[in-house]
């Protein structure tokens, strides 16, 4: 049985393009110091996706052992301004060592058939002491039909982590 070189080379093609993690070293947090996630920008077409994820990266921390202070902000119906995403920084930076933000690039279902959750995330961890971002990292997913957003987005927080 012949290996045709055309049908194989997409096959391996999608299975690699389906979850890229580009810039991670954030796996390597100290667990003594105290971290404070607050909500992601939201840049997807998705309301609130900044707030789901920022919920899905401190319930991955705490399960991991991370001590991770009380939310210093509070959840509305609406994605957070950038100035009320300054201020909730501002305040997350006075009580806690590290300060975990980002970006949601994409959060949403795709368009077609199967309708696969797709979630690109852009995470930055803040030094109070510091006052520098000292670690960063860019992911993204793409599931299969019988998934969620939130399952895709948490298997991505949980491999950083």
């Amino acid at each position: 049985m012949k290996l045709n070189i055309h049908l194989i080379l997409p096959i391996l093609m999608f299975i690699l393009s389906c979850t890229k993690v580009i810039d991670t070293n954030i796996s390597e947090l100290d667990k003594k110091l105290t971290y404070s996630v607050i909500p992601f920008e939201n840049y997807s077409d998705t309301p609130l996706a900044g707030y789901r994820i920022a919920s899905i990266i401190e319930g991955v921390l705490r399960a991991k052992g991370y001590r991770v202070i009380n939310k210093v902000w509070s959840y509305k119906d609406t994605d957070p301004t950038k100035e009320e995403i300054e201020k909730i920084f501002k305040k997350a930076s006075s009580q806690s060592d590290r300060v975990i933000y980002g970006t949601v690039n994409e959060f949403r279902y795709k368009v077609g058939i199967d309708n696969e959750p797709v979630v690109s995330i852009t995470i930055y961890i803040y030094d109070t002491k510091k006052e520098y971002v000292i670690k960063s990292a860019t992911v993204s997913a793409t599931g299969s039909a019988d998934e969620s957003l939130g399952m895709i987005a948490q298997k991505l927080v949980r491999n950083l982590f």
